[in-house]
């Protein structure tokens, strides 16, 4: 049998454990992925559960259930009595489980994001969690461990598996695997922040290069400008993060975007100088660093722009 887990990049330490257990056949009843959006969580769920479950297709498996929308479950969708017949799902999950396996010999539920679910509805989860029937995997995935995203309690009954930022020339070396042209790929890889899943999704985005020139533009004309540029372009981007807060689905931020975008060309800048200069683009590259961390840190997105466009101007 061929590697289970071929088409994932990155995350050696987590696969190297799945794939331990399924040549042992210990496999944990549920497992929690840990890592947010675009990493190969939900890749590296559906790659364990198609091993499980070779029998056919997941999308035509009777074995396999899965939600992974970006709405909101319905309570109904998860306890095995729904007051109302599930809207989405032909079995609610706990029904789904409670049936023994059709044709293979295991049953496999993924439920992506669990912090979709009011605490009320993650209680009815914890309660298939606590009662495991045999013969059945539980995939839950979430971007955090904050007890206010996913309860400790259902924590405390999976096995967790972290996921972290994939390096970019793994991202590159899957895109030029899967046909992308070597340049697209190299800057898509860049771009990516570690996202192997956004890459994958933008493979064929022409957009996504457009909105890269236009942001490196935009840097480059606040070099050695007057402070009312960089001021401008602050609030430009800052207005940009506020439209895509009020928007629904997987948009990328802006405001990331821009600042992969500007990280990409301060390093292009920086390997092509030397000397006093090259620490100059040194700098203002680590200045770029600290400013995602401050965004993070709820500090002010437009103060955190001005602060670092303002050190940009200062470049010649």
């Amino acid at each position: 049998m061929g590697d289970p887990f071929a088409g994932v990049a990155g995350h050696t330490r987590a696969l190297d454990q799945l794939r331990s257990q399924i040549d042992t056949g210990r496999l944990a009843h549920a497992y929690l992925f840990v890592g947010e959006a675009g990493l190969g969580k939900s890749t590296t769920a559906r790659a364990l559960a198609t091993t499980l479950l070779p029998e056919a297709a997941l999308h035509r498996h009777p074995d396999y259930w899965e939600d992974d929308r970006i709405k909101a479950l319905s309570i109904n969708e998860l306890r095995l009595l729904p007051d109302k017949p599930p809207e989405f799902h032909e079995l609610s999950l706990q029904a789904f489980l409670n049936l023994k396996p059709a044709v293979g010999t295991r049953r496999v539920a993924l439920v992506t994001n669990v912090g979709r679910l009011r605490d009320q509805d993650q209680g009815v989860l914890l309660k298939t969690l606590e009662e495991p029937h045999p013969h059945r995997v539980i995939v839950l995935t979430s971007p955090s461990l904050n007890p206010f995203v996913v309860l400790p309690t259902v924590v405390s009954r999976c096995q967790r598996l972290f996921f972290h930022p994939v390096p970019a020339p793994e991202i590159e070396k899957l895109l030029l695997g899967l046909g992308v042209e070597p340049g697209r790929a190299h800057l898509l890889a860049d771009l990516a922040r570690g996202r192997p899943g956004w890459a994958l999704r933008v493979a064929n985005d022409e957009g996504v290069i457009e909105m890269h020139d236009v942001w490196t533009r935009r840097l480059e004309e606040v070099f050695g400008a007057p402070a009312d540029v960089p001021l401008r372009v602050a609030a430009e981007l800052d207005g940009s993060q506020m439209a895509w807060r009020r928007s629904e689905g997987e948009v990328e931020d802006p405001a990331l975007f821009a600042i992969a975008s500007w990280q990409i060309e301060l390093r292009r800048r920086m390997l092509s100088s030397r000397g006093r200069e090259q620490g100059r683009w040194a700098r203002l590259l680590e200045l770029s660093y600290d400013t995602l961390g401050y965004l993070e840190q709820n500090v002010s997105p437009r103060l955190a722009f001005e602060t670092f466009l303002l050190e940009c101007r200062k470049a010649s």
